[in-house]
C-alpha cells in the first residue's frame, strides 16, 4: 500500500534541495521551449506536404517530438522524485509544501531567483505569492 503523505519542507530545506533542482529546472525549460519550436516547424511542414511537399519531414519532426516527450517526462518525474510540484516549465517554477501554523502552504520557487523567497496558499498561484521575509520560519511539523 502506497503512502500519499506529502513531504513538508521547511524554508531551509528547500534551498538546501536548490543546488539539486536546478539544472533539472534549467533542462525542463529548455526542453519545454524546444517542444513549442518543433511543435510550431511541424504545422508548418504539414502545411507544406499537403501542399505537395515531402512527408518525409513530418516524420522526422515526429520522432524528435517524441524524444522530446520522453525527455520531459523523465525530468518531471526526477523533480517529482524530489518532493516538488512543477508549476510552469516554461519559466521554471517549482512548489515546496510547507506548514504555516496548523495550515500546509506552498513555498515557491523560480528558476533565476537567488532563494526561496515567497510562498502562497495551496488555492493561490504564483500571482498570490508573499514575501517570506514577512513570516516566521516555514516549519516542518
Amino acid at each position: 500500500m502506497q503512502s500519499n503523505t506529502v513531504r513538508l519542507f521547511t524554508t531551509r530545506e528547500a534551498n538546501a534541495m536548490l543546488p539539486a533542482l536546478r539544472p533539472l529546472l534549467t533542462a525542463l525549460a529548455d526542453r519545454h521551449a524546444e517542444r513549442e519550436q518543433l511543435e510550431e516547424l511541424l504545422i508548418e511542414v504539414e502545411q507544406e506536404a499537403r501542399g505537395g511537399g515531402s512527408a518525409r519531414d513530418c516524420v522526422e519532426l515526429e520522432a524528435r517530438l517524441d524524444e522530446n516527450l520522453v525527455e520531459l517526462k523523465r525530468l518531471f518525474e526526477a523533480l517529482a522524485r524530489h518532493g516538488v510540484e512543477v508549476k510552469d516549465p516554461a519559466i521554471g517554477l517549482i512548489d515546496f509544501h510547507a506548514q504555516r501554523g496548523v495550515e500546509v502552504v506552498f513555498l515557491c520557487y523560480k528558476l533565476g531567483e537567488p532563494e526561496v523567497a515567497y510562498w502562497h496558499p495551496l488555492d493561490d498561484g504564483y500571482r498570490g505569492r508573499k514575501p517570506l521575509e514577512s513570516e516566521p520560519e516555514m516549519l516542518r511539523v
